[in-house]
């Protein structure tokens, strides 16, 4: 018995120390960004690195707005992301609930179509999505960055898996007391879904929050540039501007980490929950 524990004592002090070790290595880039959105320009690159916060983030944030109009950045992305995850969450957990609760025909050759779409590079979809834009007459526009991915497959593989776990007995239960299909989703279905919606808005957000290339490619004026775009911007051919990249990245990652931090709870259960289901 005690040979046993002491076996299980070894493990437990291994387990920990290799998880706190991955969790210095994760967060020692994110401390060194930290402090280096307060240092000046010339003390960025000096050996051995400062490791203490300095004061000049005031400094570098208004020479950034001086060079890109952060602020409007920032808007921007926020708008689109948000605008995104609502109108993805829509469409997403209303095609999950018809591929779990309907039948009709094709059904599945359809849903795993829309799957099939996952092993396609963004790279690939650029170019006639940037086309089939330019025909509509939406390029600069950010209706042109949100409507291409409204759909997300991820979005619907993640909502059908959920709704398969809701009784049918339930709704049909429902439709005899006579609720129409809309009411059975939006007051039945959605409700018992919350985790998971919580879950997929953090990987919408993420996703859309994330995205450069087709943005690159669609938006053509500064004033619709969003936060990767504006990063990139301040790479130059001559000078590279480490400070407001520190400050830009640092105000970038704002966001995502309070959506997070608030949905973190309902984004384990919601994950967990959508890789039980069958």
């Amino acid at each position: 018995m005690r040979e046993q524990q002491r076996k299980d004592a070894v493990w437990r002090f291994l387990t920990y120390a290799f998880v706190i070790t991955m969790v210095v290595v994760m967060m020692v880039p994110l401390y060194w960004m930290l402090v280096a959105a307060t240092l000046p320009q010339e003390q960025f690159l000096q050996f051995p690195p400062r490791l203490i916060p300095g004061t000049a983030f005031l400094d570098n944030f208004a020479a950034l707005q001086e060079r890109l109009d952060f602020l409007r950045t920032i808007r921007n992305s926020v708008l689109i992301a948000v605008v995104y995850t609502l109108l993805s969450l829509v469409l997403c957990s209303m095609a999950g609930f018809a591929f779990a609760k309907y039948e009709f025909k094709y059904k599945e050759p359809i849903f795993y179509a829309i799957l099939a779409t996952l092993v396609l590079p963004i790279q690939l979809l650029v170019i006639p999505l940037f086309l089939l834009m330019a025909q509509l007459e939406w390029t600069n526009t950010f209706r042109a960055i949100i409507l291409p991915w409204a759909a997300n497959p991820i979005g619907i593989f993640l909502m059908r898996q959920n709704m398969k776990s809701i009784p049918d007995a339930l709704l049909e239960s429902a439709r005899m007391d006579g609720a129409t299909e809309f009411q059975i989703f939006y007051r039945i279905a959605l409700p018992t879904m919350r985790s998971s919606l919580a879950a997929l808005a953090i990987i919408l957000f993420l996703f859309q929050w994330d995205l450069f290339l087709y943005p690159l490619v669609i938006l053509e004026s500064a004033d619709m540039y969003t936060i990767p775009i504006g990063l990139a911007q301040l790479t130059g051919f001559q000078r590279i501007y480490y400070d407001q990249i520190m400050v830009a990245a640092t105000l970038a990652i704002v966001p995502m980490v309070v959506l997070f931090l608030v949905l973190q709870k309902q984004f384990v259960s919601g994950i967990l929950a959508g890789s039980l289901k069958e």
